[in-house]
């Protein structure tokens, strides 16, 4: 499930911008006047940008399964070396 949202998280710039549309034209602006197509254009922008975002990431390796893997391995050490520090640290004598 959240890799799907992942992959869908570029069109909420759109569909925010098309919310605060739908609210300005409720609150009487013309809707080809330039506060909308100014929005409009902001979450055009925003889409854009995270796209460019995950294609940079995607291209350094930081979206990718051994990057994720590798991440994690690490992770995964130094929990458990804090673990065993605590764990000596609050029984000294082994018991």
């Amino acid at each position: 499930m959240f890799a799907f949202a992942q992959r869908l998280v570029w069109g909420v710039p759109v569909f925010l911008s098309l919310a605060a549309i739908g609210a300005l034209e409720s609150l009487g602006f013309s809707h080809d006047g330039p506060v909308v197509l100014s929005v409009l254009a902001l979450g055009v922008a925003g889409m854009f940008t995270i796209m460019l975002v995950s294609l940079y990431r995607w291209a350094a390796g930081y979206s990718r399964s051994d990057f994720q893997e590798r991440a994690a391995a690490e992770h995964r050490e130094r929990v458990s070396a804090r673990q065993a520090f605590f764990r000596r640290w609050s029984k000294p004598n082994g018991s």
